[in-house]
């Protein structure tokens, strides 16, 4: 399997901090956002490759990443690869669904699934039980429990019915803020090949190349798409999308602890689905 990381925005929101350093690459916890994903990935067994999308003005910076890290991978484990878009300012961006196509068209339909995964956040629990029990039978996103309702106006808000995912509202704040439902879907999805082949469809359509939560509609809509839901616990996931995000999560993590659900509660999880 494969894992495509969507790192290719320019962190508009987080300057003057993204000015010198891409978004993804900032720290949390004392290490960038990309060193704490890296270590979850490195747990999935059969986790082939690692790919990144990321711009053009930011690729120097991301290639310098990935050859610091590239020796402590082992021989036998996921290679690493960044994928300079070539978008040279934010005006141009392709989008989180753009640049998911554009490494599609560069490293061609993985044959058993891939991770869909943004890189601007750290989540609480660890990701290694369930990558590992993921065999690419379904396509699979989290359904996390968001109880501030500021929050939830910026995260695509999941319908469930049981564990299958009905419709993900994916809107304007205004629109999410009177929506009833308190689990958000965060940029991170296990997709089966199918589900990859029709981010072409979704583009041609003249569809938002910029929501991945829109993409993942369309992805339940047409192939099914079921959530783990995970307990009603805050701050679970830490999303740093602008300075005062980024420095209430540095805040809670000098606070306590990284991981406050254990591998046992995440797989627990797993067999309610």
């Amino acid at each position: 399997m494969v894992a495509y990381l969507l790192c290719a925005g320019f962190g508009t929101r987080m300057r003057p901090l993204t000015e010198e350093t891409p978004k993804s690459l900032l720290q949390v916890a004392g290490r960038p956002f990309l060193d704490v994903l890296l270590d979850e990935m490195e747990a999935w067994a059969a986790l082939d490759a690692i790919h990144v999308a990321v711009n053009h003005r930011d690729a120097p910076a991301f290639r310098a990443w990935a050859r610091r890290h590239r020796p402590r991978l082992s021989p036998h484990g996921p290679t690493l690869h960044v994928h300079d878009d070539g978008v040279e300012t934010p005006e141009a961006q392709l989008g989180v669904v753009g640049d998911l196509g554009f490494l599609l068209q560069h490293t061609g339909l993985p044959p058993d699934g891939a991770l869909v995964s943004g890189g601007d956040s750290l989540y609480r629990f660890p990701l290694a039980p369930l990558l590992n029990a993921y065999d690419g039978s379904v396509n699979q996103v989290f359904a996390l429990h968001e109880p501030s309702p500021e929050r939830r106006a910026h995260s695509s808000r999941l319908h469930l019915d049981g564990a299958e995912v009905t419709d993900i509202v994916d809107a304007s704040p205004e629109r999410l803020r009177n929506d009833p439902s308190d689990r958000v879907c965060p940029s991170w999805a296990l997709l089966r090949p199918d589900a990859l082949r029709r981010v072409d469809a979704y583009l041609s359509a003249g569809k938002p190349p910029d929501r991945l939560g829109a993409f993942l509609n369309h992805v339940a809509h047409k192939h099914g798409l079921r959530a783990l839901r995970l307990p009603e616990q805050a701050d679970l996931r830490l999303h740093c999308n602008t300075v005062d995000e980024l420095e209430r999560a540095r805040r809670l993590l000098r606070d306590e602890p990284r991981h406050v659900l254990g591998p046992k509660t995440v797989r627990d999880c797993l067999g309610q689905m």
